[in-house]
């Protein structure tokens, strides 16, 4: 029996459909900063040491993340849902409008922050290597007066 290409391509498209894709991966975990592996611009490479702990439940991305640099400590964190929409919100006279989305395997989170003085925009792409042994955050930062590339690479705890 010989089969049309319409409807091989009709039952791909449905198994498609029934979410019989790539699973995405989790990002969940501790993760701690291999210094000695990144690859840091001035003022980020002052960054010593660094840990970071991520819950990822797709669609929900939690980050928390605590660093020490030569010139102190630095703790941050934010929570993003993964569907690429635009979160816009206004504090202190400050503009931010942040989003993360899957490019591939990739989760990418951006930024763009408006200011009296200027626009600043800052993105992570994070990925998962080695099997899931290690995360590697591309950060690429315009404006201010300060742009960077940076290349974080932490190892799971």
């Amino acid at each position: 029996m010989l089969i049309q290409p319409s409807i091989t391509t009709g039952i791909l498209l449905a198994l498609a459909a029934l979410g019989l894709e790539k699973e995405k991966p989790d990002f969940s975990g501790e993760w701690i900063l291999n210094r000695q592996a990144s690859t840091l611009s001035p003022g980020a490479d002052a960054v010593q040491s660094g840990e970071v702990r991520i819950e990822h439940r797709d669609p929900r991305f939690r980050y928390k993340a605590a660093f020490v640099s030569q010139t102190g400590p630095l703790q941050y964190e934010y929570e993003l849902l993964s569907d690429g929409r635009e979160v816009v919100s206004t504090q202190q006279g400050v503009t931010t409008v942040s989003s993360l989305g899957w490019e591939g395997d990739a989760l990418v989170a951006k930024w763009r922050i408006q200011r009296t003085d200027g626009e600043m925009k800052i993105s992570f792409r994070h990925e998962l290597l080695e099997s899931g042994r290690r995360l590697q955050a591309v950060e690429e930062l315009r404006g201010g007066g300060r742009d960077q590339d940076n290349v974080w690479i932490f190892e799971r705890r």
